[in-house]
This record gives structure tokens, sequence and C-alpha cells, in this order.
């Protein structure tokens, strides 16, 4: 688990979508700003973040899922 901080973008961890691609897109724009980018499976990291991004898939359905199996949803 990692302790994330209001000051911290989280990119949700759900089994799907590419997510260095994603963390390192958010790192280059949040650059200067004091947010930190975190990639987190942790329900309770997300809620304390003070962003959240949710990496988009083609097919909505099987994402829900990943999120409820995750306990994210």
């Amino acid at each position: 688990m990692v302790a994330m901080n209001s000051k911290t973008v989280a990119v949700v961890d759900y089994g799907s979508g590419n997510l260095r691609s994603v963390s390192q897109a958010v790192a280059h724009v949040a650059a200067g700003s004091g947010l930190t980018v975190e990639v987190t499976s942790d329900p309770d990291a997300v809620f304390r973040a003070e962003r959240i991004v949710l990496p988009g898939q083609g097919h909505m359905g099987d994402c829900t899922r990943g999120l409820a199996d995750s306990g994210l949803l």
C-alpha cells in the first residue's frame, strides 16, 4: 500500500489499461506542480488523493468488472 497525501494524483490500477504510459503522461503534465503521481489499486489511497485518473479502456463492461473485482468500484 502506498501512503498517499492530498498532493497526489492517483492513477487507478484495476487490472486493465496501459498504466505505465498513463502515469508517465500525467507526471509530465504535473511536472513542477508539486503533485506526486502514484499508480495504486488501494481504495483508501485513491480516496485520499487530490486527483484521480481512471485509465480508459475500449470496453466499459470489462473495466467495470475489473473495478468491482478490485474493490475500487
